[in-house]
């Protein structure tokens, strides 16, 4: 019995402090929907989430408008944090610092090795590749879709990609735009 008793107890202190515990997280909030519209350069945008209004203030999904405006959004939720990162140009390619432009599609993609092998199109001046090529860690992939532009991760890469390659001296990979 006092084994019940002591059960009894410990749970209703664990439940109870669960309460106060979760308190600190989740908050009940008023705010006011009043049919707010976004304009993006003039043009309105439609959205399936609704903006709203908390003390005086207009909160929209951050994807949204960053997405709207060329940016990519990611969600790190171990750190929980939100990473919006516009797109980062790439340098053209120097011929005189030792650098080639390729032109080709992507046959295969070694993505732990971050090797990609290439079935290239040569053009009057193009440098001729016959072994599959080492992508650096720092390398730029750039995604140009219409007037759109946005950065790529390794990872995105897929084989089929018609793709133009920036190679440095040592024949390193430090740029790929891919044209939609």
């Amino acid at each position: 019995m006092l084994k019940k008793k002591i059960l009894i107890i410990v749970l209703l202190l664990f439940i109870l402090s669960s309460n106060v515990w979760a308190e600190d997280f989740y908050k009940d909030i008023k705010v006011h929907f009043n049919n707010i519209k976004i304009l993006i350069d003039g043009n309105e945008i439609k959205m399936e989430e609704k903006p709203f209004i908390y003390n005086n203030r207009v909160y929209v999904p951050v994807r949204f408008v960053s997405e709207s405006l060329n940016k990519k959004v990611k969600w790190d939720a171990d750190n929980k944090v939100v990473l919006i990162n516009g797109y980062k140009g790439l340098e053209e390619c120097d011929p005189r610092a030792g650098e080639n432009f390729v032109y080709g599609i992507i046959t295969d993609i070694n993505y732990d090795e971050r090797i990609i092998a290439i079935d290239q199109q040569l053009g009057p001046d193009s440098k001729v590749i016959n072994e599959p090529l080492k992508v650096r860690k720092d390398v730029n992939i750039l995604l140009k879709w219409n007037d759109k532009y946005m950065n790529l991760d390794f990872k995105d890469l897929k084989v089929g990609y018609d793709f133009g390659l920036i190679l440095d001296k040592e024949n390193l990979v430090r740029g790929i735009i891919i044209e939609i």
